[in-house]
Protein backbone atom coordinates (compact mmCIF):
# COMPACT_ATOMS: atom_id res chain seq x y z
CA UNK A 1 0.00 0.00 0.00
CA UNK A 2 1.16 3.71 -0.72
CA UNK A 3 1.47 6.03 2.49
CA UNK A 4 -1.96 8.06 1.14
CA UNK A 5 -3.96 4.46 0.71
CA UNK A 6 -2.00 3.88 4.46
CA UNK A 7 -2.72 7.27 5.70
CA UNK A 8 -6.69 7.12 4.25
CA UNK A 9 -7.77 3.78 6.05
CA UNK A 10 -5.79 4.67 9.65
CA UNK A 11 -7.66 7.78 9.66
CA UNK A 12 -11.33 5.15 8.15
CA UNK A 13 -10.65 2.86 10.87
CA UNK A 14 -9.97 5.51 13.72
CA UNK A 15 -12.81 7.13 12.27
CA UNK A 16 -14.94 3.91 12.97
CA UNK A 17 -13.27 3.00 16.08
CA UNK A 18 -14.43 6.39 17.31
CA UNK A 19 -18.31 5.47 17.16
CA UNK A 20 -17.66 2.18 18.76
CA UNK A 21 -20.00 1.82 21.41
CA UNK A 22 -17.12 0.65 23.95
CA UNK A 23 -15.20 4.06 23.14
CA UNK A 24 -18.58 6.35 23.64
CA UNK A 25 -18.57 4.79 27.37
CA UNK A 26 -14.91 5.20 27.80
CA UNK A 27 -14.57 8.85 26.82
CA UNK A 28 -16.91 9.26 29.78
CA UNK A 29 -14.07 8.61 31.86
CA UNK A 30 -12.42 11.05 29.84
CA UNK A 31 -14.11 14.24 29.94
CA UNK A 32 -17.06 15.77 31.62
CA UNK A 33 -18.61 14.56 35.05
CA UNK A 34 -17.24 11.34 35.55
CA UNK A 35 -14.00 12.46 34.68
CA UNK A 36 -13.85 15.03 37.21
CA UNK A 37 -15.01 12.64 39.65
CA UNK A 38 -12.54 9.96 38.91
CA UNK A 39 -10.29 12.39 39.23
CA UNK A 40 -11.78 12.97 42.98
CA UNK A 41 -11.60 9.45 43.39
CA UNK A 42 -7.80 9.24 42.69
CA UNK A 43 -7.18 12.50 44.95
CA UNK A 44 -9.38 11.47 47.58
CA UNK A 45 -8.29 12.39 51.33
CA UNK A 46 -5.96 15.20 49.82
CA UNK A 47 -7.20 19.02 49.34
CA UNK A 48 -8.28 19.57 45.72
CA UNK A 49 -9.68 22.89 43.95
CA UNK A 50 -11.31 23.61 41.13
CA UNK A 51 -8.30 24.90 39.02
CA UNK A 52 -6.48 21.35 39.58
CA UNK A 53 -9.21 19.60 37.95
CA UNK A 54 -9.59 21.90 35.01
CA UNK A 55 -5.85 21.45 34.44
CA UNK A 56 -5.79 17.68 34.74
CA UNK A 57 -8.69 17.43 32.55
CA UNK A 58 -7.55 20.17 30.00
CA UNK A 59 -10.37 22.06 30.26
CA UNK A 60 -11.23 25.82 30.77
CA UNK A 61 -12.07 26.88 34.26
CA UNK A 62 -15.72 28.09 32.76
CA UNK A 63 -16.18 24.38 31.89
CA UNK A 64 -14.73 23.20 35.28
CA UNK A 65 -17.00 25.74 37.38
CA UNK A 66 -20.24 24.04 35.29
CA UNK A 67 -19.25 20.36 35.49
CA UNK A 68 -18.48 21.31 39.31
CA UNK A 69 -22.04 23.25 39.62
CA UNK A 70 -24.09 20.22 38.13
CA UNK A 71 -22.31 17.32 40.23
CA UNK A 72 -22.57 19.58 43.11
CA UNK A 73 -26.84 19.94 42.55
CA UNK A 74 -26.46 16.10 42.34
CA UNK A 75 -25.23 15.62 45.75
CA UNK A 76 -21.83 13.65 43.99
CA UNK A 77 -19.81 16.32 45.55
CA UNK A 78 -19.07 19.00 48.02
CA UNK A 79 -17.08 22.65 48.29
CA UNK A 80 -15.82 24.47 51.15
CA UNK A 81 -14.03 27.68 51.63
CA UNK A 82 -10.68 27.34 52.73
CA UNK A 83 -10.19 28.80 56.24
CA UNK A 84 -7.01 30.67 55.38
CA UNK A 85 -8.23 32.19 52.55
CA UNK A 86 -12.07 33.20 51.49
CA UNK A 87 -11.11 33.19 47.79
CA UNK A 88 -9.97 29.65 47.59
CA UNK A 89 -12.31 26.53 47.18
CA UNK A 90 -11.88 22.66 47.69
CA UNK A 91 -13.91 20.22 46.36
CA UNK A 92 -14.74 16.59 47.83
CA UNK A 93 -16.36 13.68 46.95
CA UNK A 94 -19.16 12.59 48.77
CA UNK A 95 -20.10 9.07 49.55
CA UNK A 96 -22.92 9.17 46.79
CA UNK A 97 -20.17 10.40 44.22
CA UNK A 98 -17.89 7.56 45.41
CA UNK A 99 -20.79 5.17 44.46
CA UNK A 100 -21.81 6.57 41.16
CA UNK A 101 -18.20 6.68 39.97
CA UNK A 102 -18.00 2.96 41.12
CA UNK A 103 -21.05 1.65 39.47
CA UNK A 104 -20.00 3.54 36.40
CA UNK A 105 -16.61 2.30 36.22
CA UNK A 106 -17.52 -1.45 37.48
CA UNK A 107 -19.84 -1.08 33.98
CA UNK A 108 -16.37 0.00 31.36
CA UNK A 109 -14.69 -2.64 33.38
CA UNK A 110 -17.28 -5.37 32.48
CA UNK A 111 -17.46 -3.99 28.89
CA UNK A 112 -13.58 -4.04 28.73
CA UNK A 113 -13.63 -7.67 29.86
CA UNK A 114 -16.54 -8.39 27.49
CA UNK A 115 -14.34 -7.28 24.45
CA UNK A 116 -11.49 -9.04 25.62
CA UNK A 117 -13.02 -12.32 25.25
CA UNK A 118 -14.68 -11.35 21.97
CA UNK A 119 -11.29 -10.45 20.16
CA UNK A 120 -9.25 -12.93 22.63
CA UNK A 121 -6.29 -12.53 24.93
CA UNK A 122 -3.66 -12.37 21.80
CA UNK A 123 -5.20 -9.72 19.63
CA UNK A 124 -5.60 -7.93 22.93
CA UNK A 125 -2.03 -8.44 23.94
CA UNK A 126 -0.93 -7.68 20.21
CA UNK A 127 -3.44 -4.19 20.37
CA UNK A 128 -1.47 -3.08 24.21
CA UNK A 129 1.68 -3.18 22.51
CA UNK A 130 0.31 -1.19 19.00
CA UNK A 131 -1.07 1.03 21.32
CA UNK A 132 1.68 1.70 23.61
CA UNK A 133 3.81 2.08 20.76
CA UNK A 134 1.53 4.68 19.22
CA UNK A 135 1.36 6.79 22.13
CA UNK A 136 5.09 6.55 23.06
CA UNK A 137 5.96 7.55 19.66
CA UNK A 138 3.45 10.91 19.71
CA UNK A 139 5.74 11.65 22.68
CA UNK A 140 9.15 11.15 20.82
CA UNK A 141 7.41 13.54 17.62
CA UNK A 142 6.26 15.95 20.38
CA UNK A 143 9.32 15.99 22.17
CA UNK A 144 11.58 16.43 18.92
CA UNK A 145 8.90 18.80 17.65
CA UNK A 146 8.29 17.09 14.57
CA UNK A 147 4.38 17.38 14.70
CA UNK A 148 2.14 20.63 14.52
CA UNK A 149 2.16 23.37 17.55
CA UNK A 150 -0.94 24.42 16.92
CA UNK A 151 -4.04 22.27 17.09
CA UNK A 152 -8.05 23.00 16.10
CA UNK A 153 -10.32 23.87 19.80
CA UNK A 154 -12.00 20.70 20.83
Amino acid sequence: MKKEELRNALMNELWRMYKMDIIVHLMEFVEGETAALGYLVRHEGMRVNPSQISEELNISRARTANILRSLRQKGLIGMEIADDDRRKMYVELTGAGRAHFSKKFAFIQHYFDIYIDAIGEQDITELIRLLKKTVDSEELLCSKQMLPEEKDDR
